[in-house]
């Protein structure tokens, strides 16, 4: 092993040699590639690959949103995932061991573990809703959200296939027994999804002054399954998570297919699908379409949330991550784009027998899964299983990013308290790692939650956090650690060095890139808003405090490495920037 002599003794004490140590429990490998590439590809797949990405295209240009889209996910996308992949297999650790690297900015293992732990408590809460929706499916009748004679509704109340039916349709007695027309729909009404989701799903308040009672329990039992079925995917680690990923992150795709080819034979797909992929080329001029692009590369590839390391520490030493990053990065863009289509059919169905343009029905969020799509599924004969179909491929794709996202952090115990590993026991170590998501996401669960839901998600999984704890992760390894270093550990795992253009991307694009969208993302900020609610002054800072405590790990981490020790300044500095690692496997037949 390589020191350097002007640190002498000091650097000697920091250098990791990564020997196996027999009193540690054995490190984990995943049997097969395939079983890695399908667990990255089912982190990456998420809900906003659905509900994000269809809306950024036909605001941002349609089809010339791709073009955008598709560059930033070959120049910032593909360089950051296989950078935190190579990182973690190099290392064969997770997001906090992996910055042995570089100790000065271990914080940011410890900032990805906090902002991932944000992210699984309200993703855990769109499970819950995703299961209400998937159990309400399993009817012989009419769809609870299409009709206006259930509990919930209110004396407003226009069934949905009133509204978004032919508009001869539109002169008819409504269900409680109120004549309506063309003008009574656009005078103060709900309709019967819009109440559903509302009143029945989230009981929601007049705002989060006002919580409620916590006696929503038909959710409060959905959530509880939604946990017990992700801890039961991950509980014996990659051994379960591995074999699982057949099942969860094909099936979404198979039935997508199905309601592709459903929506295809709608009237009005055509048109939604043109205008998913028409290309205005004029929008490309706009920086803020660039910009939306860059964000929503890194949003759907989901660096900088702790996982990719994790999943990357499973690997053999000897895979080629390079060529695997290829893979996973063109299956999560084109998912995105596969999604897109199913979409863009339905959509362009509602449009056409509302005789509206697709820009008044489009949304984005759970506004669009919960609301507007299925409205559009009550269209369809046989609605049920539509709806069931629907629901089930969501509810796959919600629980391939959540036992992705808990295997990715449970690793970092390996890090810390490898002993815990032994006792207590793997089980109970991985079921102590999702009692604060799961403790999070009980006030969500509140009459007045959805409240608390966007506030989380606004401060606790901002793009300004997402893009901070990135910017900082390139920066550590372009620049502190550095790219000829970097890229010849590459060469030791896979045999070659890979492209240069992705090395002069780590080195200046990226970095650019994100320090410019994350100034963006400060000037452009907004105090955080649900539909005509505006939060009370008060929110915002607690909203701040959940974003300061994202980020406070990364200066604390960085000042304890600077004090740590009498030494002068300037050898400190070097020593918790220039740690030498070398891999030094003990059996290379066993890494092959």
């Amino acid at each position: 092993m390589e020191t350097s002599s002007q640190c002498g003794d000091l650097i000697d004490k920091d250098i990791v040699k990564f020997e196996r140590d027999e009193t540690k429990p054995r490190r984990l490998e995943w049997s097969r590639t395939i079983e890695y590439l399908l667990n990255v590809i089912g982190y990456s797949v998420g809900l906003g690959n659905v509900w994000r990405f269809s809306y950024l295209c036909f605001k941002n240009g349609g089809g010339a949103f791709l073009i955008p889209y598709l560059i930033c996910a070959a120049i910032l996308g593909l360089p950051m995932l296989f950078m935190e992949t190579a990182v973690g297999q190099f290392t064969q650790s997770g997001c906090i061991g992996s910055w042995d690297l570089a100790p000065l900015l271990r914080g940011a293992g410890y900032s990805a573990l906090v902002i991932c732990w944000y992210y699984i408590s309200y993703i855990m809460v769109i499970m819950g809703w995703i299961i209400f929706y998937f159990v309400h499916s399993l009817t012989m009748g009419d769809l609870p959200w299409a009709t206006c004679d259930n509990a919930w509704n209110t004396d407003s109340c226009i069934p949905v296939a009133r509204i978004i039916g032919p508009l001869e349709m539109m002169n008819q007695t409504d269900i409680k027994g109120l004549t309506f027309n063309m003008t009574a729909v656009a005078m103060k009404t709900a309709t019967s999804t819009s109440e559903f989701w509302n009143n029945h799903v989230l009981r929601k308040t007049t705002g989060i002054h006002d919580m409620g009672s916590f006696t929503n329990w038909k959710m409060i039992i959905c959530f509880i399954v939604a946990w017990t079925i992700c801890y039961m995917c991950v509980w014996k680690g990659i051994k379960t998570t591995g074999k699982v990923a057949y099942v969860t992150v094909i099936s979404p795709y198979v039935m997508l297919l199905v309601l592709l080819i459903r929506g295809a034979m709608l009237e009005g797909a055509w048109e939604g699908v043109v205008y998913f992929i028409y290309p205005r080329l004029e929008e490309l001029a706009k920086p803020q379409v660039w910009l939306d692009a860059a964000g929503q590369v890194l949003y759907t590839l989901g660096v900088s949330f702790a996982v990719l390391y994790g999943l990357g520490s499973y690997n053999k030493y000897h895979t080629d991550c390079y060529k695997n990053a290829f893979i996973c990065v063109a299956t999560s863009c084109g998912s995105s784009v596969f999604a897109g289509f199913v979409i863009f059919c339905y959509l362009g169905h509602m449009a056409h027998v509302q005789s509206k343009n697709i820009t008044d029905i489009a949304e984005q969020g759970p506004g669009l899964v919960f609301e507007v799509f299925p409205a559009g599924l009550t269209l369809l004969p046989g609605s049920q299983i539509w709806a069931a179909l629907f629901f089930l491929t969501l509810g796959f794709i919600a629980v391939d990013t959540v036992f992705g996202s808990l295997e990715g952090i449970t690793r970092l115990l390996e890090d810390v308290r490898p002993e815990w590993l032994i006792f207590p026991g793997v089980q109970i170590c991985r079921l102590a790692m999702c009692v604060f998501p799961f403790l999070l996401g009980l006030p969500m669960l509140f009459e007045g939650g959805i409240y608390v839901f966007e506030l989380v998600n606004m401060y606790g999984t901002s793009g300004f956090c997402v893009l901070s704890i990135a910017f900082t992760e390139i920066a550590g390894i372009a620049w502190i650690y550095g790219m000829d270093k970097f890229f010849d550990d590459v060469k030791s795992m896979i045999g070659y060095y890979p492209n240069i253009l992705v090395k002069y991307c780590m080195l200046v694009v990226d970095p650019c890139v994100i320090l410019t969208l994350l100034i963006v993302a400060c000037v452009q900020y907004t105090p955080l808003k649900l539909g005509d609610y505006e939060y009370p002054a008060w929110i915002e800072v607690v909203g701040w405090m959940f974003s300061v405590t994202v980020l406070l790990p990364i200066p604390i981490f960085a000042a304890k490495s600077m004090l740590k020790g009498r030494e002068p300044a300037s050898k400190r500095w070097y020593a918790t920037t220039s740690v030498l690692l070398r891999h030094v496997p003990v059996n290379l037949n066993e890494t092959k």
